[in-house]
């Protein structure tokens, strides 16, 4: 077994289980979930925010400013509110707005606005350098917290499977969450806690996401999509995007470790979905069983099924959340 080094471990770790009623389902071996849903706010976006939120109030800011589809917003304004921060938080109108009250009740001040989320990052980018609001966006110049962050996720797994496993599937929006799972078995590698990092697979919306599309097209650099051609559902929010901010992260981070990037319609996503309550009473966001359809369509074809799969669910269902 690799040793796990203790100084990297977290205090607080999420769920982490064999998921042998799934493996029956799908006929495979050794499958595992990495349970973000059981964040307190129901997302993996908690990894990150607490850290921004600490961040800005000791650097002196008093508000605290993102652009968001839900999740993160819902995440920031929580921690914002317990630690005595205003926030305030831009949200594309035409989006389902499912976690707008939430945030509301943590103190908000929601802008919602006619526009793309991507214009939205940069609108309110602007708008935190004109009002000294500190920016929690993805692609800020605060971004950094995100990546030590989410690193702890591969730490974490790396302690409670007791080594590195195979397979890592990470869904993909701005490719945030993936580079910095990435970036963490990268650095317990360097430091000699792991000898090997798992096979990355991404996996995004066909409605539209750079880091997919730019890997089945070859490139190594990442692109960005006609916003014209952007399709945005109530299962693809999370995941579509003409920009992934951190997308040249992702996308690096999949190639350096021979992995895979999929694409998974909303009736997949649905599916997995489901799959996922009636094997493992898991109630997830269809985008984030993403990762398991995913998973399931590459790795058979690799004909590696009797290897460690980690599947990171990175959100619950909204009937999870406690209002």
């Amino acid at each position: 077994m690799e040793e796990m080094d203790g100084e990297e471990e977290p205090p607080d770790k999420t769920p982490f289980f064999r998921a042998k009623n799934l493996e029956k389902t799908l006929r495979l071996k050794k499958i595992f979930i990495k349970f973000e849903g059981a964040g307190i706010t129901g997302t993996q976006k908690d990894r990150i925010s607490k850290h921004h939120v600490i961040r800005a109030k000791d650097l002196g800011y008093d508000t605290i400013s993102l652009a968001t589809c839900g999740n993160y917003g819902a995440s920031i304004s929580h921690f914002a509110n317990i630690y005595g921060l205003k926030s305030v938080i831009a949200v594309p109108e035409q989006y389902s707005g499912e976690r707008n009250a939430e945030m509301e009740a943590n103190g908000a001040r929601i802008l919602k606005v006619e526009s793309r989320y991507e214009d939205l990052v940069e609108m309110m980018r602007g708008r935190s350098r004109e009002e000294s609001w500190y920016d929690s966006s993805p692609g800020s110049e605060n971004s950094e917290v995100d990546f030590v962050g989410y690193s702890s996720i591969a730490y974490e797994i790396v302690s409670q499977l007791g080594r590195s496993p195979a397979y890592v599937a990470v869904p993909v929006g701005n490719g945030t969450t993936l580079a910095g799972i990435y970036n963490g078995f990268r650095n317990m590698r360097a430091r000699g806690v792991i000898k090997r990092i798992p096979v990355f697979i991404g996996s995004s919306t066909p409605n539209g996401n750079p880091v997919v599309e730019s890997w089945k097209t070859g490139r190594r650099t990442i692109m960005e999509l006609d916003p014209a051609k952007i399709v945005e559902t109530p299962e693809s929010e999370p995941l579509v995007a003409y920009r992934s901010y951190d997308g040249q992260r992702a996308l690096d981070s999949i190639y350096e470790s021979k992995g895979v990037a999929e694409y998974v319609s909303d009736f997949d996503m649905i599916r997995y979905a489901n799959m996922l309550e009636k094997t493992e009473m898991l109630s997830v966001l269809p985008a984030s069983a993403s990762a398991l359809a995913a998973a399931h369509k590459v790795i058979p074809g690799n004909g590696d099924s009797e290897k460690d799969i980690v599947v990171v669910i990175t959100g619950r269902s909204r009937k999870w959340t406690m209002q």
